[in-house]
């Protein structure tokens, strides 16, 4: 039988399939396959773990808040009106003056009522002398019963008379009812006024109220005497009030209690009908475990979180209590002496593998590496300045 010559391009493709068939078998060998001679977990990618912070239960003070809004109102208001007619004649106090009770605001013409009094006091003066003669007179028996008793009513009567008047004139004089500040007046110096007719309004400010209808199922431990936090939008940090007064009834239209704060100490800038939020406390519990609020994770009503236990996440159901912010009252599900993941919590599953951090080891960590970098870039400048060296 006659052989065909071989050709370089057949030759090429026979080692190719040669190599071919040696890389197979190699790969199926048994230390690169894992197999029966093989030892366990040969070939197979260690698990990665999963960086995170931990922290345990802060022990402190669980509380349960209501917060609503309100206005501050005044101590005491009052819109002071003319009890008579008449002009007004001098304005002695303006907007903006604080004022003490009794003090005169303003006055109005009075010379109508003066001469009333004159006239008045005159009257009084002639029924007191005729009321003196006969009264004299009857000791001695000069003057009959009835003369006597109708000298004493006209005398009593020209009493109250002058009396009248004396009040008449008074009207004439406005003063504040109470200590306060005048906060509006509406008349002008020489308007003439009608009984009845606005004036001024008083009110006084020292102490502001707020006055706030809480449910009745949320009123709790709202009692006298308790400190609330207030946030008023004129003032920049919060203040503190003082409940004054609680409400014994419930209104059955609201079915609310009404509970008066009282704020004594204030800025100066926080006036009547400043808006301001209330948070009051309505129920307290002491020595409660607290946790960062991140740590608890919600899922269909539901509460769970993740606890460290020998570098490894362990997924526990928790019962929480009071939402305070920052913290969430845990009440069961942990102990106060779990490791609970409180960053990196949110890619966990139950059974990962963790790497502890600590906070600020990330940091040095990194700076390290930039330090070797920098040594690293050091020596590879000396060795090519060496090199340029030897060149030359």
């Amino acid at each position: 039988m006659k052989k065909l010559p071989v050709t370089s391009s057949q030759l090429f493709v026979s080692v190719l399939l040669a190599l071919g068939l040696l890389s197979a078998c190699s790969d199926d060998s048994p230390g690169k396959r894992g197999g029966p001679g093989s030892p366990p977990g040969a070939g197979a990618k260690p698990a990665k773990s999963i960086p995170v912070e931990v922290t345990t239960a802060e022990i402190g003070t669980a509380a349960s808040y209501y917060v609503t809004t309100a206005t501050l109102e005044p101590n005491s208001d009052a819109t002071i009106n003319a009890r008579t007619s008449g002009v007004v004649r001098e304005i002695l106090h303006e907007e903006g003056d604080d004022v003490k009770a009794g003090e005169i605001l303003l006055l109005l013409e009075d010379d109508d009522q003066k001469l009333r009094l004159k006239q008045a006091q005159q009257k009084l003066d002639s029924a007191k002398r005729e009321f003196n003669r006969l009264n004299t007179m009857k000791k001695t028996g000069a003057v009959s019963p009835n003369e006597w008793e109708a000298a004493n009513n006209t005398y009593l009567s020209a009493q109250t008379d002058k009396e009248l008047a004396e009040l008449a004139l008074s009207y004439t004089r406005i003063s504040a009812p109470f200590d306060g500040r005048i906060v509006w007046r509406e008349v002008d110096l020489g308007e003439h006024v009608a009984t009845g007719n606005l004036l001024m309004r008083l009110m006084s400010i020292d102490p502001l109220l707020v006055r706030v209808h809480v449910p009745a199922n949320r009123i709790g431990r709202v009692a006298k005497g308790q400190m609330i936090e207030l946030q008023v939008d004129s003032a920049k940090e919060s203040l503190k009030g003082l409940i004054d007064l609680v409400s014994p009834i419930v209104d059955p239209a609201t079915g609310t209690i009404k509970v008066t704060v009282k704020l004594e100490e204030y800025p100066v800038n926080v006036r009547p009908g400043d808006f301001t939020e209330i948070k009051m406390i309505t129920d307290k519990r002491e020595n409660a475990m607290l946790l960062p609020s991140v740590a608890i994770i919600e899922e269909r009503g539901a509460h769970y979180l993740f606890v460290e236990q020998e570098n490894k996440a362990i997924r526990k159901s928790v019962e929480i209590g009071y939402v305070l912010g920052e913290q969430t009252e845990v009440i069961s599900g942990i102990s106060a002496e779990d490791k609970v993941v409180n960053k990196g919590q949110r890619n966990l599953n139950d059974g990962n593998l963790l790497q502890v951090i600590v906070p600020g080891q990330e940091s040095q960590e990194v700076d390290k590496n930039k330090l070797q970098i920098g040594h690293k870039d050091g020596d590879k400048k000396k060795k090519n300045g060496k090199n340029k060296r030897r060149d030359s």
